[in-house]
C-alpha cells in the first residue's frame, strides 16, 4: 500500500507512528532494493594497499634515528611517492614548479594574518604541542585542564596582545599534562602516542633536508616577535614534515579517540595548527600537509598495537567517565561553527594546489585506519567503518594524496560525520544500553550509493543531508529522522518497514 501526503501529519498504522512532510512516500511492503555492489566487490575496493614498507601500522616502530633512508624508515618512506618526487635532500628540485608554488604560498599566507591570527599562531609556537590542541576540546577545555593538571611554556601569554614573555611562568619547565591526575588514562594515551621516538617527525626531516619557508625567500613574512627565535635555530633545522603538525594530528586523534564527542573539532584544531605554522613563517604547506600524514598513521598505528588496547580503553572510559561529566565553562568555542569548520578543514587539505595527477583514482584505506573512528561509530563493525573512510577520502590527484597506503587522502572531518555513500545494503545496528552514539548518533554527509540504509536497534540516528542513495530505508528498530522535501521526519517503528524519501519517480 502506498500513500501519499500532501501536507505536514501523523499517520497512524496499528502501533505504527510515522510523521511525515510532503511528498513522503510510505509503504508497508518490502520495496525491491536497487542492485548495490556484491559483498566481494566491496571488500575488493577496501582492501589496503602494501606500500614498498609495508603496511605503516606494522612499521611504526622502526622510525628510529639509526634507520635513517627509506628502506629502512617508514616515516621516510611514507612519502617515497609523493615530496620524494619534488625534493631531494641533496638540493635537486625535481618539481621546480611545485616548489615554487610551495613558497608562494607561504609568501600569501604569512603576508595575510589578522590581528586574531597572529595571536593564535603565536601562541601555537610558543607552547608545548599536546597543550595546543586542548582548545579543540572546546567547552570542555578548562575541565580538561584542571582535571589533567596541564600547563605549558607561556601559560600565562596575553589574550589580546603581543608581545608575550614567561617571566614567573609557572608552567615553565614542567610536563605538559599529569598522567596521574583525574584524566591520568587520557593522558598516558597522548603520551604513548605523540611523545615517543616512533612520534617523531626529525627523522624525516634529516632525510628530506627542506629548507624552511623564511630561509629560501625573504617576503616569507614572520612573526616579528618570533623573528629572534627563528633566527637562532640552526641551518639544519629544517621543514618537512613539520614536526608541530605531526604531533598536533598524534594528540588531536588521540584525545579524539578517548573524546569522540569532539571528534570533527579535534581534527578541524590539529589541521589549523599546521595552518598557524605557515602565519608564523615557520613552515610551508606541504611541510604541514606532511606532518597531517605522518601524524595520522602514526596515531592509527600506537592505537592498532595490541600492546596498546588497555591504555586505549582506559582512556576513553576516563574521558567518559570524567570528562564527559564534568561542569564545561560557557567560554568561547572557537569551533562550534561546523560550516566554517568543515570549510577550513577541506581548504587545508590541500592549500589550494592544483591536481597535478588523474582525479579518478579510487580511495585506499590504509591498513588499520579504521580505528581512528572506532569510538566515533562504535555501533558500525571494522568493515562499515572503512567504508566511511572510502567513501569520504578526499579527490585524487592533489599534491601529498599519492601515497600508496592512502593516508594522504584520509578526510577525517567528512568520515566524522558518517557515510558518503552507502556501496551496498547497510545494517546499523544501535545498542542505546551500550550508552555514548550508541543511544544517539547524527549523519550530516550527503549520502549517495546504490545500497539500502536498515536500521536495527533500540537507539536514534538522525540523516542531516541531502541524501540520494538509492536502496531505501527500511526502520526494523529504534528511533530515525531523516530529511524529506526540506523537513525532518520521524520516524518510530515496532515493525520492519520500508521509508522512501526518494521522489516519485525513484520509487520501484
Amino acid at each position: 500500500m502506498l500513500t501519499k501526503h500532501s501536507l505536514l501529519m501523523k499517520l497512524m498504522l496499528g502501533s505504527v507512528t510515522v510523521i511525515l512532510s510532503s511528498t513522503a512516500i510510505l509503504t508497508t511492503h518490502k520495496p525491491v532494493q536497487a542492485k548495490s555492489q556484491s559483498s566481494a566487490k566491496i571488500e575488493k575496493l577496501l582492501a589496503p594497499h602494501k606500500a614498498d614498507y609495508g603496511y605503516y601500522v606494522d612499521q611504526y616502530l622502526l622510525n628510529r634515528k639509526e634507520n635513517d633512508t627509506p628502506d629502512t624508515n617508514p616515516s621516510t618512506a611514507l612519502f617515497t611517492n609523493t615530496f620524494a618526487k619534488f625534493y631531494k635532500g641533496d638540493g635537486t628540485k625535481l618539481n621546480p614548479q611545485i616548489l615554487q608554488e610551495n613558497i608562494d604560498k607561504s609568501i600569501k599566507i604569512s603576508e595575510n594574518v589578522t590581528p586574531a591570527e597572529e595571536l593564535r599562531s603565536y601562541i601555537t609556537d610558543r607552547q608545548d604541542s599536546p597543550y595546543d590542541v586542548i582548545r579543540g576540546l572546546g567547552p570542555y577545555a578548562e575541565a580538561f585542564i584542571e582535571n589533567s593538571n596541564a600547563k605549558t611554556l607561556f601559560y600565562n601569554l596575553p589574550t589580546s596582545e603581543l608581545p608575550a614573555d614567561t617571566k614567573d611562568d609557572p608552567g615553565s619547565g614542567i610536563t605538559w599534562a599529569d598522567d596521574s591526575s583525574k584524566l591520568g588514562s587520557m593522558v598516558n594515551l597522548v603520551d604513548t602516542t605523540a611523545l615517543w621516538y616512533y612520534s617523531s617527525s626529525g627523522n624525516a626531516k634529516q632525510f628530506y633536508k627542506y629548507i624552511r619557508p623564511f630561509r629560501q625567500d625573504p617576503r616569507v613574512q614572520v612573526n616579528p616577535y618570533l623573528k629572534a627565535a627563528f633566527d637562532a635555530t640552526p641551518q639544519n633545522d629544517y621543514d618537512f614534515p613539520s614536526g608541530h603538525t605531526t604531533q598536533a594530528w598524534e594528540t588531536g586523534l588521540s584525545m579524539a579517540y578517548a573524546f569522540p564527542e569532539r571528534f570533527q573539532q579535534l581534527v578541524t584544531r590539529s589541521s589549523e595548527v599546521g595552518y598557524d605554522r605557515i602565519l608564523v613563517g615557520r613552515h610551508s604547506p606541504l611541510a604541514v600537509m606532511g606532518g597531517r600524514i605522518l601524524g595520522t598513521a602514526v596515531a592509527a598505528a600506537v592505537l592498532n598495537n595490541p600492546q596498546n588496547k588497555q591504555i586505549a580503553d582506559k582512556a576513553y572510559q576516563n574521558a567518559q567517565s570524567v570528562l564527559l561529566k564534568s561542569n564545561v565553562t560557557k567560554s568561547k568555542d572557537d569551533y562550534k561553527n561546523y560550516q566554517t569548520n568543515l570549510k577550513n578543514f577541506e581548504y587545508r587539505m590541500t592549500y589550494g594546489y592544483k591536481p597535478i595527477s588523474s582525479m579518478k583514482e579510487k580511495m585506499r584505506v590504509p591498513k588499520g585506519a579504521e580505528v581512528l573512528i572506532q569510538t566515533r561509530f562504535p555501533y558500525l563493525n571494522a568493515t562499515q567503518r572503512r567504508e566511511v573512510l572510502y567513501t569520504t577520502g578526499f579527490k585524487s590527484g592533489y599534491p601529498m594524496g599519492q601515497d600508496t597506503e592512502g593516508w594522504g587522502r584520509l578526510d577525517l572531518f567528512k568520515a566524522g560525520a558518517g557515510f558518503g555513500s552507502l556501496l551496498g545494503n547497510t545494517v546499523v545496528n544501535m545498542n542505546a544500553k551500550r550508552g555514548g552514539f550508541n543511544v544517539s548518533d547524527t549523519w550530516r554527509n550527503h549520502i549517495s550509493g546504490r545500497g539500502a540504509l536498515i536500521k536495527k536497534g533500540t537507539g536514534s540516528l538522525t540523516l542531516e543531508g541531502a541524501n540520494s542513495y538509492q536502496g531505501g530505508t527500511f526502520i526494523k528498530g529504534g528511533t530515525m529522522s531523516l530529511p524529506i522535501s526540506g523537513h525532518l521526519v520521524l520516524a518510530v517503528l515496532n515493525y520492519p518497514m520500508a521509508l522512501c524519501g526518494c521522489p516519485p519517480k525513484r520509487l520501484m
